[in-house]
């Protein structure tokens, strides 16, 4: 059962659902620290200088938005899948509240899905925006889908995240989550920032271009997308504060991987520059 009232501790001490909470709140900051101290947003930095040395060629267009791509295409199912396992679990011991909890995780596919204006009309999902930007920006299919455009990293990072949303422990899946909703609050500032400054050399109209609501989009909705992260973290400590490691454990997954993945777009691209 999860913790509904006051407690005793070993000592036979009172310990009050506050009080709980402040250390299970220590739990999640333990956690979100490690993760802007790791050094792949370093490198997600450093990207972020690259792209705005100068515009991308098409060849380095294809392979930034391939191997992102290579991973991106395997979120919003992976969120999908991890609030119905959130689900399953709470409702065996709060029933009436199990799909409340899950909520907090769904909520970041609602803006994935294209749901969060639903009541007036479907938008487009992330990965139509996505679709719409790489043909604006003159990229294929069969440029996006070529091997040869797609760093080994990405794909990585494209099976992990399938694997970590479904099939592992489920703090570490939390971890994981939080990592990439904490790391895209900030990727896509840089990505909306490279592009917009060279928008007559990408084909903009202004740096207000709609062709940009991919990256755009994530600059709104990414830092709602911590906090519901952050309030469905502490719900889970407060329940089970043994998986504390496991968040970690999945959280520093997804860094280590994504540190991978820009130090090889970083590579690539700061090589493609110098020639």
């Amino acid at each position: 059962m999860g913790i509904q009232g006051p407690m005793k501790t070993r000592s036979g001490e009172r310990v009050t659902q506050s009080e709980i909470h402040k250390v299970c709140e220590a739990g999640y900051n333990e956690v979100a620290s490690a993760i802007l101290r790791h050094a792949a947003l370093k490198e997600l930095e450093q990207f972020g200088e690259i792209i705005s040395v100068r515009p991308l060629s098409h060849e380095d267009k294809a392979v930034f938005f391939g191997t992102i791509w290579a991973f991106f295409k395997d979120v919003p199912a992976g969120i999908v899948a991890l609030a119905a396992r959130v689900t399953d679990e709470w409702i065996r011991e709060d029933m009436w509240n199990g799909t409340a909890k899950a909520a907090h995780i769904l909520y970041a596919s609602v803006d994935e899905y294209g749901l969060h204006q639903h009541s007036q009309h479907m938008l487009p999902t992330h990965h139509q925006m996505f679709k719409q930007l790489t043909t604006h920006l003159g990229l294929s299919d069969a440029d996006l889908f070529n091997t040869h455009n797609i760093l080994p990293e990405g794909t990585a990072m494209g099976n992990n995240t399938h694997r970590m949303y479904r099939s592992e422990f489920l703090g570490e899946a939390l971890g994981f989550h939080l990592a990439s909703e904490m790391t895209s609050s900030r990727e896509f500032q840089y990505f909306l920032k490279g592009f917009q400054k060279y928008a007559s050399e990408y084909g903009l109209a202004d740096e207000d271009d709609p062709v940009l609501a991919f990256f755009a989009i994530h600059c709104e909705v990414e830092p709602m997308h911590v906090a519901t992260g952050r309030e469905v973290m502490i719900s889970y400590l407060e329940k089970n504060p043994n998986i504390a490691p496991q968040a970690m454990r999945g959280a520093m997954a997804f860094m280590d991987g994504f540190e991978q993945m820009f130090a090889a777009l970083n590579r690539h691209l700061g090589s493609s520059q110098s020639i």
